[in-house]
């Protein structure tokens, strides 16, 4: 594994790969975006329950996923960068934290939003929405972890091994709602179906799949700076202020 890690995700070439990926990636993503916006707002008909709240969802639901993927991102990268001390490994890490907390404050405000006309309160300890805000905590101090720190690898172990602890938290997210008698409602989407509309459901994966690509591109951006942050190959940095 450590070998496959040094050979083929050497900083340089990890450096021009996105170098050539961001920008497709980031076009693609915000048209994605638009598409998936223009059909929830303008396209979809509004839901015989909930009525235009709903639209909001086309938000949350992908936000609230991404929310959590990125955080089993965080923990795996941590424990390779534990068990193989690969350097690329607590880069992709530091890169990914910041966007998985912007998608857990989304998730927060966009299920306030909902919350309101449709459960007559913004906010209530539900276990659900209660995992969720200790996840947006877990971010949080993860980002104020890694600036902590004066080495870069004494940070890289400790946000490592507290994202490794605090993966505990998404299975707890993911099943509150069978756990517990919570308000949050269930999973519309299953395994064994969907309670959701066929007509309102192909929004959601252009939505995700939208997110996704603007992720991606701004992780990155993070890891360019990542990588010039940590840099000793000053050739490397001229080059990339030179143009």
């Amino acid at each position: 594994m450590y070998q496959y890690v040094a050979k083929y995700l050497v900083l340089n070439r990890v450096f021009r790969f996105f170098e050539k990926a961001i920008f497709p990636s980031l076009i693609i993503g915000l048209i994605g975006f638009l598409l998936a916006s223009y059909l929830a707002i303008y396209v979809l008909p509004a839901d015989a329950e909930q009525k235009e709240i709903y639209r909001i969802l086309f938000i949350h639901v992908p936000s609230a996923i991404l929310s959590e993927l990125i955080y089993i991102f965080l923990a795996v990268s941590g424990f390779i960068y534990l068990v193989w001390r690969t350097k690329i490994s607590a880069i992709f890490l530091n890169s990914a934290i910041s966007i998985g907390l912007v998608f857990t404050g989304l998730v927060l405000l966009t299920g306030s939003i909902w919350g309101k006309p449709t459960w007559g309160t913004y906010w209530v300890w539900d276990a659900r929405i209660t995992s969720t805000f200790i996840l947006f905590i877990q971010y949080i101090g993860l980002l104020a972890l890694r600036s902590s720190f004066s080495s870069h690898q004494t940070a890289d172990q400790i946000v490592s091994i507290l994202a490794i602890i605090g993966a505990i938290n998404i299975p707890i997210i993911k099943f509150s709602v069978d756990w517990w008698n919570t308000l949050h409602q269930s999973a519309s989407i299953t395994t064994s179906g969907s309670s959701i509309d066929s007509e309102m459901l192909y929004a959601l994966p252009i939505m995700l799949l939208a997110l996704l690509f603007i992720s991606f591109a701004i992780f990155g951006r993070n890891i360019q700076f990542e990588i010039l942050n940590r840099s000793s190959n000053t050739k490397m940095i001229k080059e990339v202020l030179n143009g």
